[in-house]
């Protein structure tokens, strides 16, 4: 593992002024006040996809390599420290995992233009579906920029006692990068908070998330354009919002709508962050990671040790290994998988183990957003670039939405259906099968 290109500014001078005070006064929230001065920028290079999973839930900016890249190498994948028959099995099974890989996702011999198509495989199984097999143990490389505040929150995870030695090297590297003060004070940050209450409070909402309902609405405002065309007339108008809903009497509702509709016609988008929903989802690793690099939603998933705890939990497969001959060798593989994992956590614990989630592998999350990053991240995700399973889940929430609101998710498709597609060479050449399915 490296940290490469790192680049900071304005930590010289919060340094400067740590020497001169005492850092015993100096609590995590007056170190997030004074790190709010700083950015700082690195890449992260060599590190596995459960590290890079898990900094990334920190909602920093960041740009992650595509699996599309990843292939059969000794150094291409990391893995725990193991006693040595326990190493070789782990071994053995991360190459049982990138030889189906490859397999899946052999190209037809000849030569085309660009990023390959479906036609494009041997098989049909393009490599978005392949890299389903894979482990966490993979390695990848990150690029990070954020500003000074998020240091803390990356220490907070660190720092964590379940996740200590997942971050063993990269800590290290990070403090011997930042100056010493600051590092004494960073290394000391601790998130208080109890991961048992936590979870325990989120049981009701993940027990009504399921396979078979994996995108549910959890619950939302009583009347969304309401809510929204009560934000506007606060902006737009001399009178109290509770005297313009007395002038409105029984007609409160359809006047609401009408100036949400008249308002973002302007272009005024702010309002519609009025509305917010909660939906509850269910998604394979692979799409998980689709979910948090928009950043733009609050998540809280269910603590990983799950995946592996809870084995009868069925992996997503996609339908062209489904409909394969590489069917059987797929869930044969991911059974493997899960007995070993359940080996690891029993002999080394929780960190370890984890390092053998596969991306196939399902977790729960609860997804707090307002209608203006609904339509911005569905616009995306509905698209049909975007990757098939968020693409499905992202078109059942906009179902969901649209019940709520015709108005406020007017917007939240794909730019060809309005007008112009925005991918550029890339389109996918269906636009008028995106209009007809959303006209």
């Amino acid at each position: 593992m490296n940290i490469t290109n790192f680049e900071q500014t304005g930590l010289n001078e919060i340094e400067g002024i740590l020497l001169n005070e005492n850092t015993e006064n100096i609590n995590d929230n007056a170190l997030r006040e004074i790190l709010k001065y700083a950015n700082i920028s690195f890449v992260l290079e060599g590190i596995n996809r459960l590290q890079s999973t898990l900094i990334c839930e920190l909602k920093a900016s960041y740009v992650q390599q595509s699996q599309r890249y990843v292939t059969l190498k000794e150094d291409s994948f990391d893995l725990p420290k193991l006693e040595k028959e326990d190493k070789l099995e782990a071994e053995k099974l991360l190459k049982e995992a990138f030889e189906l890989y490859e397999d899946m996702s052999k190209l037809k011999e000849g030569e085309f233009k660009g990023r390959p198509k479906a036609e494009n495989y041997l098989h049909g199984i393009p490599i978005e579906d392949a890299r389903y097999i894979l482990p966490l143990a993979c390695k990848t490389n990150v690029s990070i920029a954020m500003n000074g505040e998020k240091l803390v929150d990356l220490f907070y995870l660190f720092n964590d006692k379940n996740y200590e030695n997942i971050f063993e090297d990269i800590n290290e590297n990070i403090l011997r990068k930042l100056p010493s003060n600051l590092s004494k004070l960073l290394s000391k940050v601790e998130n208080g908070y109890n991961r048992k209450h936590i979870e325990n409070f989120y049981k009701s909402a993940f027990d009504k998330i399921s396979e078979y309902d994996n995108i549910i609405l959890l619950n939302n405002f009583q009347d969304l354009d309401l809510k929204v065309g009560l934000g506007a007339i606060t902006s737009t108008n001399a009178k109290t919002p509770s005297s313009v809903m007395k002038l409105w009497g029984d007609n409160a509702n359809e006047k609401a709508k009408g100036v949400s509709e008249r308002v973002l016609g302007y272009g005024h988008e702010s309002i519609a962050e009025q509305a917010r929903t909660n939906f509850g989802m269910m998604c394979s690793m692979v799409t998980y990671h689709q979910q948090i690099r928009h950043r733009l939603s609050e998540n809280y998933r269910e603590e990983l040790l799950n995946i592996i705890e809870n084995d009868t939990r069925k992996v997503v497969i996609p339908n062209t290994i489904r409909k394969s001959e590489f069917y059987d060798r797929f869930v044969a593989l991911t059974d493997k998988f899960k007995e070993f994992r359940k080996y690891i956590l029993k002999e080394y614990g929780e960190a370890k183990a984890l390092n053998f989630l596969l991306n196939c592998d399902q977790v729960k999350l609860v997804i707090s957003t307002n209608a203006r990053v609904d339509c911005q991240m569905l616009a995306d995700r509905i698209c049909f670039n975007a990757q098939w399973e968020i693409r499905e889940l992202s078109t059942k929430k906009l179902q969901e939405l649209r019940k709520l609101s015709e108005v406020l998710y007017k917007k939240a498709l794909p730019s060809c259906v309005f007008g112009k597609c925005k991918e550029g060479k890339f389109t996918c050449g269906k636009q008028m099968i995106m209009k007809n399915k959303f006209a």
